[in-house]
């Protein structure tokens, strides 16, 4: 008798079609950032780029998102219905996150320190992480001293990293001009001739903000925890990274360990486009639609694939045999 109509083999079936999908996703991604980055003579991506990337990205993570959650009403995913569930809240609350800052900064102009898409952005690192830990906490981690040794690397790194942002950040800081030596002071300066000053010209002014007052008043609430969520920024990056490090070791090898290499990819390519970012905001180079800015799509990609071959990998060691045809 022939199970071919059943949902395991309607999953499976659909495995290439998904895989497929999630990879085209990232190459149309990466040819958009290559092919049709303009930028103006201010140095600024135009709008509909600006756009376009915002639509790949976040439709990126909804995808993913939706892969987990799949993977969460399964009952055949071996490694924890749970662990899918909160990877998926944590792409979910990154799309939110996206939405608001686009919000923010595309459509309202604002520019602010803090905006309510970050709030999103910290609880997509929480919910990652329990995720994430939730997949390595089942498994007793009998790591052997080489594979430890590679863990504390990956940490240290990841630290020894944001402490480079930091001071990156403290060189940029604008320097006073030293004074000039007193030989140079204790010369005769020929008199000035009299400055001519100009008539006064009135200040342009500044064109109100389309935001609502709501925005306006919690951009206003918001400001001041900048340093606070740019610490938590920094905090949720090194757990990521060492969470990551750990599921790449406790899970080389084996049939199970194909879909947590692509998580830990995922998580090594959101660090990877959140230092960029840190840095170039930290330096006040950071111009919206930078080709680094790639990696954060790439990160939702390896979340998809990672979701879509768990499901894959549990469906078919579940499956029951199939029975010799009478």
């Amino acid at each position: 008798m022939s199970k071919s109509s059943t949902p395991s083999s309607a999953s499976a079936s659909s495995t290439p079609l998904l895989v497929g999908a999630c990879i085209a996703w990232g190459v149309a991604t990466l040819l958009f950032f290559l092919l049709f980055t303009a930028p103006e003579e201010d140095g600024a991506q135009p709008g509909w780029f600006v756009l376009g990337i915002n639509l790949l990205e976040t439709g990126a993570f909804f995808l993913a998102s939706l892969l987990c959650f799949r993977n969460w009403r399964s009952t055949q995913i071996v490694s924890g219905r749970n662990v899918w569930f909160w990877i998926g809240l944590g792409l979910l609350s990154y799309v939110f996150g996206n939405i608001f800052f686009f919000l923010w900064g595309n459509v309202w102009g604002l520019d602010p320190a803090v905006s309510l898409g970050d709030f999103f952005y910290i609880f997509s690192y929480i919910f990652l992480a329990a995720g994430m830990f939730k997949a390595v906490l089942p498994r007793r981690l009998n790591l052997e001293f080489s594979q430890w040794l590679i863990v504390v690397g990956i940490g240290l790194g990841g630290i020894l990293l944001t402490i480079f942002v930091n001071l990156a950040a403290a060189e940029a800081a604008v320097v006073p001009p030293a004074p000039a030596p007193a030989f140079y002071l204790a010369q005769e300066v020929p008199p000035a001739a009299p400055e001519v000053v100009p008539p006064a010209v009135p200040e342009p002014v500044t064109e109100a903000s389309s935001a609502p007052g709501w925005v306006l008043q919690l951009d206003a609430i918001l400001e001041p925890l900048e340093a606070g969520v740019g610490l938590l920024y920094q905090i949720g990056d090194i757990v990521l990274l060492i969470i990551a490090g750990t599921l790449l070791v406790a899970f080389w090898g084996g049939r199970y360990s194909q879909s947590w290499k692509l998580i830990a990819i995922a998580a090594f390519c959101l660090y990877i486009a959140d230092t960029f970012y840190a840095y170039a905001v930290n330096t006040d180079t950071y111009v919206e639609g930078s080709l680094w800015e790639v990696f954060w799509t790439f990160s939702a990609v390896f979340f998809g694939l990672g979701a879509v071959v768990e499901n894959a990998v549990s469906v078919n060691s579940r499956r029951s045999p199939r029975r010799r045809r009478g």
